[in-house]
């Protein structure tokens, strides 16, 4: 894990800690949400004001199909 990756979890962690009262005995729990928030991050790509999220692995569109070869009549003259 890259030490930028661990501080942001581990502040984030103790965000959370502090959110909810600063409970004794769940630092597991508040870590693994922490994991998955900023899993959720990384997977996203937002603009940088924050108003815009684009999710990275988003299934591109089909595209349509070309015509083969074949189908084409190069005696055909378009134009």
């Amino acid at each position: 894990m890259s030490d930028r990756r661990h501080e942001w979890i581990s502040k984030r962690a103790y965000a959370i800690w502090e959110e909810q009262g600063r409970p004794h005995g769940r630092e597991n729990e508040h870590w693994r949400q922490a994991v998955a928030e900023r899993d959720a991050l990384e997977r996203t790509q937002a603009s940088i004001d924050g108003r815009e999220v684009l999710v990275k692995f988003r299934p591109k569109p089909p595209r349509p199909e070309l015509p083969s070869q074949d189908w084409i009549d190069p005696s055909t003259k378009v134009g």
